[in-house]
C-alpha cells in the first residue's frame, strides 16, 4: 500500500471512530415504560416496555381534559354535585363544595396544574350528563385516537384494577390534547389565577409539573402519581417549532428521565419540513375560468423525523386535480403525499387558495373576446386603407365610380 493510501485508510478509520464516539446511545431509563414521540407524526423516537398496559394515575386527566375542550365553552357553568364535593379527601382536590358553580375556564387550570380529583368528577358530570356516561366518553375517544390498551374507570386516576393505559397510549391521547391552543397553554403554564366567586374569590394555583422550570424548552403536560402506579410523568418540549412527547410511567426520577428522552430527541434525531401548513405547493389547472390556475395549499404541515433505527428523508409527490370553474376557496384540489422509500408514511389534501369565478359564455378562457377583438381591429384596418385608396384615387382623377 502506498503511504498516500495509507494516510487515507487511517484517516477514514480516525472519521468513523470519532463519528461513533459523538453519536449518543439510547438513554438508559429506570422506568417501568416510556417512550418518545414526534408530535407532528407520531412517528416513535424511543420505546422501552411502551406497549404494557399500567395504572397512569393523574395522566388520566388528560384525557378528561381533552373532551372538556371538544364539548363545552370556556364560559360554560358547572356547578360542583355532592358526589364532586366528597372527593376532596381523596389526593390533590380544590375543596369544592356542594353547589359551588365555576366557569369552565376557571376548572382547566385546576383540573391540569393542580391536578383536582374533585374538579375531574365536576368536569365529568357535566359533559357527560353523568359520571358513568363520560366515562363511556372516554374509552370511546381512546378507541377513535387508536390507543387500544387504554381503559378508564373514572376520570381522575385514582387506583382502580380495572383503570389503566400505556406509555404509548398516553403520548396518542397527549397528541390530541396538544392540538387545541388552550390545552397547550395551560399545561406550559407554571401559574395560573383562577376565580371562584361562590367561595374564595381569586385563586392562585401552581403547576404539579416541575419539569418546567427544569428546561426552557420544556411545555407540558402532566404528572401523576398513586402507590400503585409509581410516579409518571407525560412531558413534552419545543425546539425551534419542532415539538417532542416523553412518556414515563413508574419511575424513580420522572423527571430526569422525561428530560433524558426529551434532550435525546433534540440531539440526536432531525426534523424535515417538506411544505409548511397554508404553503402552495403547486397550481391546480382551472378551465373556463377567469384565470387559468389556482395555487395548491397544504392544509397542514408535511414533516418527518430521520435518528438513529428510523428510515431516512423522504419525498413529497403532488397530485392536482383538473378542475372546472368556479372554484371555491378551500375547495379539495388534489393530494400530497409523503413517500420514504415505497412507503406512502403521511398524506395531506391540498386546497384552493382563493377562489375562480366561472367565466362569461362570452369570453370563455377569455380566448373568444380575443378573437373579437382581433377580427374587430383587423375590419377596421381594412375599411381605412380601403378609403384611403379611393381618396387617393380621386385625387389623381384615376377613380371612376
Amino acid at each position: 500500500m502506498s503511504r498516500t493510501a495509507a494516510i487515507a485508510a487511517a484517516l477514514a478509520v480516525w472519521t468513523c471512530l470519532l463519528s461513533l464516539a459523538g453519536a449518543a446511545a439510547p438513554p438508559r431509563l429506570a422506568a417501568g415504560s416510556s417512550v418518545l414521540v414526534d408530535r407532528e407524526t407520531g412517528t416513535v423516537l424511543f420505546e422501552q416496555n411502551a406497549r404494557a398496559r399500567r395504572p397512569m394515575a393523574s395522566t388520566t386527566k388528560i384525557m378528561t381534559a381533552l373532551l372538556a375542550v371538544e364539548h363545552c365553552g370556556p364560559d360554560e357553568i358547572v356547578t360542583a354535585s355532592p358526589r364532586a364535593a366528597e372527593v376532596h379527601n381523596s389526593g390533590s382536590s380544590l375543596g369544592l363544595a356542594a353547589g359551588e358553580r365555576l366557569r369552565m375556564e376557571d376548572l382547566l387550570p385546576a383540573l391540569l396544574l393542580k391536578s383536582a380529583n374533585d374538579v375531574a368528577i365536576a368536569i365529568g358530570e357535566h359533559v357527560g350528563g353523568s359520571l358513568e356516561a363520560f366515562i363511556g366518553m372516554m374509552n370511546a375517544r381512546a378507541r377513535e385516537l387508536g390507543a387500544e390498551n387504554t381503559h378508564f374507570t373514572n376520570p381522575h386516576g385514582l387506583y382502580e384494577a380495572d383503570h389503566y393505559s400505556t406509555a404509548y397510549d398516553l403520548a396518542v391521547i397527549a397528541r390530541e390534547a396538544l392540538r387545541h391552543p388552550r390545552l397547550r397553554a395551560l399545561v406550559a403554564a407554571k401559574t395560573a389565577s383562577i376565580e371562584r366567586p361562590d367561595t374564595l374569590g381569586t385563586q392562585d394555583l401552581i403547576n404539579h409539573n416541575k419539569l418546567l422550570w427544569r428546561a426552557p424548552f420544556v411545555d407540558g403536560v402532566k404528572t401523576g402519581y398513586v402507590r400503585q402506579s409509581g410516579h409518571c410523568l407525560v412531558a413534552s418540549g419545543t425546539k425551534d417549532g419542532w415539538q417532542l412527547i416523553a412518556v414515563v410511567l413508574d419511575s424513580p426520577d420522572m423527571y430526569g428521565e422525561a428530560l433524558a428522552l426529551l434532550e435525546y430527541g433534540f440531539t440526536e434525531c432531525q426534523r424535515h419540513v417538506y411544505a409548511e401548513a397554508g404553503a402552495a405547493v403547486g397550481r391546480a389547472e382551472v378551465r373556463r375560468g377567469r384565470q387559468n390556475s389556482v395555487p395548491a395549499l397544504c392544509g397542514e404541515s408535511v414533516t418527518s423525523v430521520t435518528g438513529p433505527g428510523l428510515p431516512g428523508e423522504g419525498r413529497l409527490e403532488v397530485t392536482l386535480s383538473a378542475l372546472e370553474a368556479p372554484v371555491a376557496a378551500g375547495a379539495p384540489v388534489g393530494e400530497a403525499r409523503l413517500v420514504v422509500g415505497d412507503e406512502v408514511v403521511s398524506r395531506c389534501v391540498l386546497t384552493a387558495g382563493e377562489s375562480v369565478p366561472r367565466s362569461p359564455w362570452w369570453m370563455i378562457g377569455g380566448w373568444l373576446l380575443r378573437v373579437f377583438l382581433a377580427l374587430g381591429m383587423l375590419a377596421l384596418v381594412i375599411r381605412t386603407s380601403a378609403k384611403a385608396i379611393k381618396a387617393h384615387r380621386l385625387r389623381r382623377g384615376g377613380f371612376s365610380p
